[in-house]
């Protein structure tokens, strides 16, 4: 449109390099801020404000219609943060903790296994507070809902019946959750005792 009106103008050839130079530019700067959105790390915030270039462009469709370059859930696609989940993707999966809660308390334990449910509900708080779902603190975690989120982290980390990525060596992913524990995710302790007897080995010999 800018050539268009250059041309009708009667604009300079300067005129029409200068413009397609400056849309040369813009252009390349968009693809940059969409790679750097797409990078495995989090989203920086001058990032995620540049993202905003691209609302308001459309294209030429084939059909002749206008049409956006990018639709708004691409864009807010794009513009998360942290993981490749929005927040009502996150807290729809994060919702399975409690509806498993609500499925364990309909079974009639035996008084021995009657904690069961609470063991279950709270396996995915952490000792940062930064769990889910009731954001627990960590005197608040049993430590049976403990050292079951090490086994949980590490079996997602390794299991290889998942369709989504690839299982994650198991030298790898003793670093990983020894990172989560220094980082006051895990519990260090458990941890500890959980690689020391080297118990993730049992997982290896029953799979």
């Amino acid at each position: 449109e800018a050539l268009a009106q250059a041309w009708k103008g009667g604009g300079t050839f300067d005129l029409w390099e200068r413009t397609i130079l400056d849309r040369q530019a813009e252009a390349e700067r968009l693809i940059h801020l969409v790679r750097q959105s797409n990078e495995p790390t989090v989203l920086a915030q001058e990032v995620a404000e540049g993202l905003g270039l691209l609302e308001g462009l459309t294209y030429s469709h084939w059909s002749g219609e206008r049409r956006d370059l990018v639709d708004g859930a691409d864009l807010a696609s794009l513009r998360i943060r942290k993981g490749s989940l929005s927040e009502a993707e996150r807290l729809e999966i994060e919702s399975h903790v409690s509806h498993t809660f609500r499925f364990l308390q309909r079974i009639p334990w035996t008084r021995d296994l009657a904690g069961i449910p609470d063991i279950a509900y709270a396996h995915h708080e952490r000792l940062s507070g930064r769990g889910y779902p009731r954001k627990l603190a960590e005197v608040e975690i049993p430590v049976q809902s403990r050292a079951m989120a090490i086994a949980d982290v590490y079996d997602a980390l390794t299991a290889q019946d998942r369709p989504y990525k690839g299982a994650v060596p198991v030298d790898r992913s003793l670093a990983i959750l020894q990172e989560e524990a220094r980082e006051g995710a895990l519990d260090r302790g458990l941890l500890d005792l959980f690689i020391e007897a080297r118990i993730y080995e049992r997982t290896a010999r029953r799979s």
